[in-house]
């Protein structure tokens, strides 16, 4: 005898799509808003990735913000360096971007949540240990339960700036208010 799935009521079939369409959530599929598609030149720090391309006519912008996270500032030895090569491996691949906002800010990047297939380049970075969350309270980001569970998991193991022998021990801005600008 052959197996056949039964036929389900229509409360369980809307019970049935509802969990799909939750586990699609959290496996981290990018949603449709990520609409944008850009090619990465290279990364020029911890959170800022450079384009190739404009992303478009409307939009003539060659950089990245990741939105809520923070780097090493790139002169903070060694962790800076180390944050910018987390996203070497980015150099030349097509990423999706889902916009924060369509205003560039006062360096002309446009903050965006990165995608790479079905990772969000900025849960990656934290959770290997290259960033950190911009402000651990902020839960308005659309993934801050993500965001916060990839900086939790690479702190608890050690991982990068969370590294017991040699942890981060200052933010990028408290660095550079130490720092005599140049």
């Amino acid at each position: 005898m052959g197996m056949f799935l039964p036929i389900l009521k229509p409360r369980s079939r809307l019970i049935g799509i509802a969990l799909l369409a939750i586990a699609l959530v959290l496996t981290g599929i990018p949603p449709a808003t990520a609409n944008l598609t850009a090619t990465v030149d290279y990364a020029k720090s911890g959170n800022t990735l450079e384009l190739l391309f404009e992303l478009s006519p409307e939009q003539p912008v060659t950089a990245i913000r990741l939105a809520a996270i923070e780097a090493p500032d790139r002169d903070q030895a060694p962790w800076g360096s180390q944050s910018r090569d987390c996203l070497t491996d980015l150099q030349d691949q097509i990423i999706q971007l889902e916009l924060v906002d369509d205003q560039p800010d006062t360096y002309n990047r446009l903050w965006a949540y990165g995608w790479q297939n079905r990772d969000l380049i900025n849960a990656t970075s934290l959770a290997q240990g290259c960033t950190y969350l911009a402000d651990p309270t902020d839960q308005f980001s659309p993934y801050y339960q993500k965001l916060l569970y990839a900086q939790e998991r690479s702190r608890l193991l050690g991982l990068g700036i969370w590294d017991p022998e040699s942890p981060l021990r200052e933010t990028a801005q408290q660095f550079r208010e130490r720092s005599p600008s140049p």
